[in-house]
């Protein structure tokens, strides 16, 4: 079932790559025609809602690792992994990749921003949905910076267009240029305002 009218760009990287940055800067280049989801975010919303809490489903990230009375004692990460694995459990282990795909279905706007791509299944579950010609995944890679303390991992589905970019140390004005730039030649190229060549893909390895 593909939506032709939708674009996606997913961002996929290790933690502290630059992900948070990009999406920043492509929300502001896109501004109200986007909107940006997280893979996470239902997971989040149903655990808050779980232990009564009325809150925006980012509304513990500073205390993410910090065990809390309103989590049980848990932190708000183990509440968050106790949840997905619950609806896992109830509901199959695509269970958290069909709420993500259900609520950006949902979604009005043209262009979805995604922060957290963290592998082929969910970036796939992405493109069944939209059309594979109609996402691109941006991988962000950093010096000194790996998966090696996350459960994410690289997209490197040959399915899916997908482009390297590397977020240097010091030139970040480079970086979200470079980032901007690489999503306005999709959507227009998606569009058919640009050919298809101007939009770089880098095979997967």
């Amino acid at each position: 079932m593909a939506v032709g009218s939708k674009i996606a760009i997913l961002l996929n990287g290790p933690p502290r790559a630059g992900k948070d940055t990009a999406v920043a800067v492509l929300e502001d280049a896109f501004g109200a025609e986007s909107e940006t989801f997280k893979f996470t975010q239902p997971v989040k919303d149903r655990t808050h809602a779980r232990f009564g809490l009325d809150c925006a489903h980012d509304a513990y990230e500073a205390l993410k690792d910090t065990p809390l009375p309103e989590f049980g004692g848990m932190t708000p990460r183990e509440a968050y992994i106790d949840t997905s694995r619950r609806l896992k459990e109830e509901q199959g282990e695509d269970a958290v990749r069909k709420l993500f795909v259900a609520e950006i279905l949902a979604s009005n706007a043209q262009i979805i921003l995604n922060p957290d791509a963290g592998d082929d299944l969910e970036a796939e579950s992405v493109a069944d949905a939209f059309g594979a010609e109609n996402v691109l995944v941006i991988r962000i890679s950093r010096d000194g910076h790996d998966f090696s303390k996350d459960c994410r991992t690289w997209v490197t589905s040959r399915s899916l267009r997908i482009v390297d970019v590397t977020n240097e140390e010091g030139r970040r004005r480079e970086y979200e240029s470079q980032v901007v730039a690489l999503a306005r030649s999709f959507v227009d190229t998606v569009r058919g305002r640009t050919p298809e060549a101007a939009v770089p893909t880098l095979a997967a390895e």
